[in-house]
C-alpha cells in the first residue's frame, strides 16, 4: 500500500467498513477491503477490515490516536455519538499526514450541527476545551458551501429519508478555499451523522449563478436565504446575510422578528403553509439586533418548486433600523413555530 495516498474508512455503520476517499477523490462508499486487495491479497485486506472495525468500536480510552497494526497506520477521526466515525489508513510506511476530516451530527429538531472539539478547527469553529462544538445550520453553511444546496436542506429536514453524499467548498474564516466532500447517514428520525473532508482532487465548480448571488449582498441591501416553510426557520443563506442580527438560537431563544411582526408573518404565510398560495410578501418587518434596536426589510418569498419538504427563497431588503424598546424578555422561547 506504500504506493497508494491516503485511504479514508468510513466506520459508522458496524461490520461495514466502507471507502469514503482514495487518492484524493471521493468514494461511493465502496468495500474498504476491496480497495486494500491489490496492495495486500484477498486475505489480509479482509483481516485488516475486520480489525478496523473491531478497533472502532472499542472505547476511545483504550486506543491512542494513532494505531498501526499488521503494517497499516490509522489516523481516527471521532465521531460525536460513535468512538471513531472514520480512519484514515496508509501502509505503515507512509510519513506524511492525511488530509483534513471532521465528523459531525446533525439533529433536525433544534437545527444545529454537533462537531467535536478535535474536529472543529477544519470547519472554522475555535476549539475550546474538550467538549462538542455546536452551531446553526445557517453559520455553518457560510463556510461549508455546498454545491447541492437544496438536495442538503431536504436531506437535513428528513434525516431518515437515506444517506446523502455531496461536494463542497470550506472556506474557514479566509480567503482560501478548499474542496471537500460530504457523506451523511441517518442515525434517527431526526439525527445524522456526517463525515466532511478535504477532496483536493475535486474540480472547482463554481457556477455564474453563485457568484452572481454572492455579489447581490456586497453591493446592494439585498439579503436571500432558504428557509423550511414548517417552521420558519433560517437554514442557509444564497448572500451573505444582513449584519449585527440577533437570529433565534444564535444568543437566546427569542424569535428574532419583533412580536407583532411574527402574527403578521404567520398571518401572510398561512396560504403558503396550506399549499394554496406559492408566494408572499410583507414590509416593515423589524428584526432583533444584537446591540438593540431592530432592522427593518421588506420580504418577499416564493416556494421552491418540487421542494420535499416544501422549501421557501425568502428575499430582504434592508430600508432601516428602529430604536423603540424590545418587550421581549430574553429568557421567552418565542413562538413554537420559530
Amino acid at each position: 500500500m506504500a504506493s497508494v495516498e491516503w485511504v479514508l474508512a468510513d466506520l459508522r455503520e458496524p461490520g461495514r467498513p466502507a471507502v469514503l476517499s482514495r487518492e484524493g477523490v471521493p468514494r461511493a462508499r465502496t468495500s474498504l477491503s476491496r480497495a486494500l486487495t491489490d496492495a495486500f491479497g484477498a486475505r489480509r485486506a479482509r483481516s485488516v477490515a475486520v480489525d478496523l472495525d473491531r478497533w472502532a468500536r472499542a472505547p476511545r480510552s483504550e486506543k491512542p490516536v494513532d494505531v498501526v497494526f499488521d503494517g497499516i497506520r490509522c489516523v481516527p477521526i471521532p465521531g460525536t455519538s460513535a468512538e471513531v466515525a472514520a480512519a484514515w489508513v496508509a501502509s505503515e510506511s507512509e510519513v506524511s499526514r492525511p488530509p483534513g476530516a471532521a465528523a459531525f451530527s446533525w439533529d433536525s429538531s433544534d437545527r444545529r450541527f454537533r462537531v467535536p472539539a478535535e474536529s472543529a478547527a477544519l470547519v472554522g469553529r475555535r476549539v475550546a476545551g474538550s467538549e462538542p462544538s455546536t452551531v446553526l445550520s445557517a453559520d455553518a453553511l457560510r463556510f461549508v458551501e455546498v454545491d447541492d444546496t437544496i438536495g442538503l436542506v431536504q436531506a437535513m429536514l428528513v434525516p431518515d429519508r437515506g444517506p446523502w453524499t455531496g461536494t463542497a467548498t470550506l472556506r474557514p474564516g479566509s480567503s482560501d478555499a478548499t474542496r471537500a466532500s460530504v457523506s451523511m447517514l441517518p442515525t434517527g428520525p431526526s439525527a445524522l451523522s456526517g463525515v466532511i473532508f478535504e477532496a483536493p482532487n475535486l474540480p472547482a465548480t463554481t457556477r455564474v449563478e453563485s457568484l452572481a448571488m454572492n455579489s447581490i449582498a456586497r453591493v446592494s441591501n439585498i439579503h436571500v436565504v432558504v428557509m423550511d416553510v414548517e417552521k420558519m426557520r433560517v437554514l442557509r443563506w444564497l448572500t451573505d446575510p444582513p449584519s449585527g442580527i440577533a437570529w433565534k438560537g444564535r444568543r437566546d431563544n427569542r424569535d428574532t422578528p419583533h412580536p407583532d411582526d411574527v402574527r403578521r408573518i404567520f398571518e401572510v404565510a398561512s396560504g403558503v403553509f396550506a399549499g394554496t398560495q406559492h408566494r408572499a410578501a410583507l414590509d416593515g418587518i423589524r428584526l432583533r439586533r444584537l446591540e438593540g434596536g431592530w432592522l427593518i426589510v421588506d420580504a418577499a418569498g416564493e416556494l421552491v418548486d418540487g421542494s420535499d419538504p416544501p422549501l421557501v427563497i425568502i428575499q430582504m431588503v434592508a430600508r432601516g433600523v428602529s430604536d423603540e424598546p424590545d418587550p421581549v424578555p430574553p429568557d421567552d422561547d418565542g413562538h413554537p413555530g420559530l
